[in-house]
């Protein structure tokens, strides 16, 4: 096996040495042969110079393009995917290195993709049989998978590579994936389909800031929001046969304590107002499931007003003027005397009067509480700001369940239902709004209940 330059140095050097010994030939002959023909002889002998010249000319490109041929071919062959024979070795040495490349790149691209092939067979079946639909959106809006969990009555069926707007069916789902995707933001969603209920997420896979595509997750919660709704069936009925007879204990207990006339420092004075103050109690937690029921049930519509925040917040410190004595404590304002806040004044009262007194409950004797107010271009934020125990990250996640307590032995003295704060977090909803708990730079906590202007 020559090089390139040996090779056609050699085909040279031989094209020279026959033209060489022609000349000779044609030089010994010369003397033999009549002038009249000499000229002939000269003319065969520059054809065949000329001839040689192209031979050889044509022998050397052919070493050459035919090798380069092949491989051009063969590397179309790879970039289509097939990757067939392993070419086989010219007579040039830096062809023959080419070519040598060209198969190990050809046999390492043949096991990288029969890999990928492999991965993606599972990959594909992994999200084939999982319990959510799964589906992929490319930046034209265009579906590029969608496995077989989807619904058909949600997305039709074989829509890959077709245009959302003719394959999801349902309104919502398509309202919610248009918003996202023009946004070019994650979210997250609810629908109903008939009789099920699916929640959805979509995630935009991004690169250098640059969204590729988008892949969204359907999840069927049927199942779940049957099972919220029997708890939430449960739960009003229960508090409705309760309150008949705590009412009742409450009645009997004071009218024993009138009737009976107890001195002061007697067991039975002890005794019966335990009870009459755990009948409170019990009557507050009930009220306070009640107003759940109606928030959860929606049947609570929003008598929407304008309103100055001041004046309520004023008339919500009067009410609890007796917690904040009792304790020492301060209650301080911060608001503008002309913020007027469009909202449902009643369940604004509630909000306040739940956070204020959840406030006094977890701070200490003499400390100051304050509220503030305030509006920004498209919101309105209002905050309770204490000097009490503080809540812990895992807390503050659990903060707003029903009956959760930081302190269970401070709540129970202070004779908290356990209901407040998600009361609280129910009327965010309906006012499309969110509250949410900081920790408090000089102590205690930070509560924050925001609304959007309407």
């Amino acid at each position: 096996m020559r090089s390139f330059f040996s090779t056609l140095l050699l085909l040279n050097w031989g094209l020279l040495l026959v033209l060489l010994l022609l000349a000779a030939g044609v030089i010994f002959v010369e003397d033999l042969i009549r002038p009249e023909f000499r000229p002939l002889i000269f003319f065969l002998y520059v054809l065949i110079a000329i001839f040689g010249t192209f031979y050889t000319s044509i022998t050397i490109a052919r070493k050459v393009t035919d090798p380069l041929s092949l491989v051009e071919r063969k590397t179309k062959e790879i970039n289509a995917g097939d990757f067939g024979v392993e070419l086989s070795y010219p007579e040039i040495r830096e062809l023959a290195n080419l070519t040598i490349s060209i198969n190990e790149m050809a046999r390492r691209l043949k096991n990288q993709f029969l890999d990928l092939t492999v991965e993606k067979e599972k990959f594909n079946s992994l999200l084939q049989n999982l319990k959510e639909g799964v589906f992929a959106i490319d930046g034209n809006r265009k579906f590029l998978f969608l496995n077989r969990n989807i619904p058909s009555s949600i997305i039709s069926e074989n829509s890959q590579f077709k245009d959302i707007q003719n394959s999801v069916k349902n309104r919502e789902l398509l309202q919610f994936i248009e918003t996202k995707i023009k946004k070019g933001l994650e979210g997250r969603s609810e629908f109903q389909e008939g009789n099920h209920y699916y929640n959805v997420r979509i995630y935009p896979i991004k690169s250098n800031e640059i969204i590729y595509l988008y892949i969204g997750v359907i999840l069927d919660i049927t199942e779940d929001r049957q099972n919220q709704l029997i708890r939430e069936q449960f739960f009003q009925n229960a508090s409705h046969e309760l309150k008949t007879p705590i009412t009742s204990i409450k009645g009997y207990a004071e009218t024993l304590e009138y009737r009976l006339n107890l001195p002061e420092n007697s067991n039975e004075k002890k005794f019966l107002d335990a009870i009459l103050r755990n009948t409170d109690r019990m009557v507050r937690i009930v009220e306070d499931m009640l107003t759940i029921s109606r928030l959860e049930n929606h049947k609570t519509i929003l008598q929407s007003q304008s309103f100055p925040i001041a004046d309520l917040i004023q008339s919500v410190a009067d009410s609890v003027g007796v917690i904040f004595s009792k304790k020492n404590q301060n209650l301080v304002f911060d608001v503008a005397p002309s913020l007027l806040v469009h909202a449902d004044m009643v369940l604004m009262e509630h909000v306040l009067v739940n956070l204020i007194t959840n406030a006094s409950a977890y701070s200490p004797e003499g400390s100051i509480v304050m509220v503030k107010a305030e509006e920004t271009f498209d919101r309105y934020r209002i905050q309770v700001i204490d000097q009490g125990i503080g809540i812990s990250t895992a807390d503050s996640e659990r903060i707003f369940e029903r009956f959760f307590r930081v302190d269970m032995n401070r709540s129970r003295k202070e004779g908290g239902t356990g209901l407040g704060l998600s009361i609280v977090k129910h009327i965010a909803r309906l006012h499309s709004g969110e509250v949410f708990v900081s920790p408090n730079p000089k102590g205690g906590s930070i509560f924050t209940f925001e609304f959007p202007k309407k």
